[in-house]
C-alpha cells in the first residue's frame, strides 16, 4: 500500500506533501506524490514551443517528465532533506481521474489533497478537483485544507 498525495503544482511549499509524509511515516507507507496537468494546458504548452521553434515536438511523455520534475521540487522544498521513500509521478490529463486512478493502481491506503476554504455559495456554484475527489474516491481521503 502507498499513501497518494496530489499537488497543483501552484506553491513551492505545499502542506499536501508536509501531510502525506506523516502519514507515510505514521504507517510505514511509500510517499506517492502526482501532479496533473490538465490537457487543455498541455495543448497550450506545445502550442507555444511550436510557435517559439517550429520544428520542436512537444509529447505528452515529455509534458509528464516536466510534471515528475515540478513535483520533484516541490517535494524537496517542502520535506527537505527527507529519509522517507518518495515517488514523483507526473500525469497529463483529467486531475480527477488521473488521481483516483493512481490511487486504485497503487492500492493508496489514503489520498491525500489540498482544499481552499469557501463559502457555502461558492462551494454550491463551482464545482472542483478536490469536490470530485471526495464524492468519488473508493478509500480514505484527507484533506489539506489552505487558508491562503
Amino acid at each position: 500500500m502507498t499513501i497518494v498525495a496530489a499537488i497543483d503544482g501552484r506553491k513551492q511549499t505545499d502542506p499536501v506533501v508536509s501531510v502525506g509524509a506523516d502519514l507515510a511515516e505514521a504507517y510505514g507507507e511509500e510517499l506517492v506524490v502526482l501532479h496533473v496537468v490538465p490537457e487543455d494546458e498541455f495543448e497550450e504548452h506545445r502550442r507555444e514551443i511550436t510557435r517559439l521553434d517550429g520544428s520542436a515536438d512537444y509529447s505528452f511523455t515529455q509534458e509528464e517528465q516536466s510534471a515528475e520534475r515540478l513535483v520533484d521540487d516541490v517535494v524537496d522544498e517542502t520535506l527537505g532533506a527527507h529519509e522517507a521513500s518518495v515517488t514523483s509521478v507526473g500525469r497529463v490529463g483529467s486531475p480527477t481521474e488521473a488521481i483516483l486512478s493512481l490511487a486504485r493502481d497503487r492500492d493508496a491506503r489514503y489520498l491525500v489533497i489540498g482544499g481552499k476554504k469557501r463559502s457555502p455559495v461558492g462551494k454550491a456554484v463551482f464545482g472542483s478537483v478536490t469536490q470530485s475527489v471526495l464524492l468519488d474516491a473508493d478509500r480514505p481521503v484527507v484533506t489539506a485544507i489552505d487558508d491562503e
